[in-house]
């Protein structure tokens, strides 16, 4: 999907919209995903693929909050990979609760954009 492209579901609009509000971030591609980096690095990968949401983004203090949805939810794959690494795959008409997937996305943005940046959200 080329970053022009129009999403087919609102959940990954908003997704997008919440990655390029936080600051210096900007829009390319890895493979077929949307990919959103700040000062050259990426936090955040988002696609749709077979009536599916993607989003891979790197956590840390929400690892057991994470693993807790995983062992209890039979609607969403949540994988906690190597160094933090999530993906989180969801039906487009039944995702996360958006304060959560903003609550990700900015913790994962901590995670992985140069200080000098990150310090601007505070």
């Amino acid at each position: 999907m080329a970053a022009t492209e129009e999403f087919q579901h609102a959940i990954s609009s908003t997704i997008r919209e919440h990655a390029l509000s936080l600051p210096e971030t900007d829009e390319g591609t890895s493979c077929v995903n949307r990919a959103f980096k700040a000062g050259g690095k990426n936090f955040v990968f988002l696609g749709e693929k077979d009536g599916e949401c993607n989003v891979r983004l790197k956590l840390a203090d929400s690892i057991p909050e994470i693993e807790a949805l995983a062992a209890s939810d039979d609607e969403r794959t949540w994988d906690v990979g190597m160094g933090g690494w999530t993906m989180l795959r969801f039906p487009p008409d039944d995702p996360p609760e958006t304060e959560n997937l903003q609550r990700w996305i900015t913790e994962s943005f901590m995670l992985l954009a140069p200080k000098k940046v990150s310090r601007l959200l505070d």
